[in-house]
């Protein structure tokens, strides 16, 4: 994995969604950090359709105590982890990491573990069933870079994924 995509996978400092703690960021990077809805549909709004998603991994793995945590999992369970990045306009604009439970990944509820270039949020977001909640934030700097994230745990079929995303500096050029 790219040192910098595994710096970012490995922050451990999250703040949670408060009306009190919202995203740092500078708007209007901060509006999409914070909207509620599918970040695949505001890519795909942001780039006029120009978007693709490309899979950097697809694995099994235990994933980091950090992200077990979050889910409330024991930490040495092994579970599918998906990293992406997601393009606008054929240049990286997110890198995005789901950590989805062993029965998931293995394509038995809804053929998570099949998705491709599928994005995640098509899936997600298709029955508008979805609920954001339990949602952090986080500011993580990379050598004088600032890099802006949220993840979130989504409820899918009596199970729980959570999705990092991690916002490049490459995404102001479409804001």
């Amino acid at each position: 994995m790219d040192p910098l995509y595994q710096h970012l996978a490995r922050h451990t400092r999250w703040r949670q969604d408060t009306p009190i703690t919202q995203p740092s960021a500078p708007e209007p990077l901060r509006s999409i950090i914070a909207d509620r809805g599918s970040l695949t549909a505001a890519l795909i709004d942001l780039s006029a359709g120009n978007f693709e998603v490309q899979v950097l991994r697809q694995h099994l793995t235990i994933p980091f105590v950090h992200e077990q945590q979050k889910m409330a999992r024991a930490t040495k369970l092994v579970a599918g982890v998906r990293e992406v990045e997601l393009h606008v306009h054929g240049e990286a604009v997110v890198f995005a990491r789901s950590i989805m439970p062993l029965a998931v990944a293995n394509n038995g509820q809804g053929g998570l573990g099949k998705l491709g270039q599928t994005p995640l949020g098509h899936l997600l977001f298709k029955n508008g069933r979805i609920r954001v909640s339990k949602r952090q934030f986080a500011d993580i700097d990379v050598n004088g870079q600032r890099y802006y994230a949220r993840r979130t745990p989504y409820d899918y079929r009596q199970t729980q994924i959570l999705v990092s995303e991690f916002f490049l500096p490459e995404i102001n050029k479409y804001l």
